[in-house]
């Protein structure tokens, strides 16, 4: 079940991010990264959340390197397809990204003046 607790998006009570028209963002940690396909995953009902709200982009604030994927929402559609903690999840590989880079810090909202550092 999908809730939007002003920005904040939950999917079953679970934080999946916030919304700052027309980024889904999310910051995720290691185990949040499927190792097996190389990348990230969304789960079935966000993405149509968001998609159906004609957002465009999804992004990963991937906290163990402090490195930023930018992904268009809609191509996880193209990427792996699994069932994970009784949902279906859409990944998608991070040299999908159509960006990526480095931060010294995660801003709390989405903000395209990011201090971008040297990989």
């Amino acid at each position: 079940m999908i809730d939007l607790r002003g920005p904040w998006l939950f999917n079953n009570g679970q934080n999946s991010g916030y919304l700052d028209f027309p980024y889904l963002v999310l910051e995720r940690d290691e185990k949040h990264y499927f190792r097996k396909y190389r990348g990230f995953a969304i789960s079935r009902d966000v993405f149509e959340y968001a998609i159906d709200r004609n957002f465009q982009y999804y992004e990963v604030h991937y906290v163990p390197v402090m490195r930023v994927y930018i992904f268009n929402l809609p191509d996880f559609r193209t990427g792996y397809k699994v069932m994970f903690s009784g949902e279906i999840q859409y990944i998608l590989q991070t040299d999908r990204a159509f960006k990526e880079f480095q931060v010294e810090r995660f801003s709390p909202r989405h903000i395209p003046e990011y201090r971008e550092v040297s990989p």
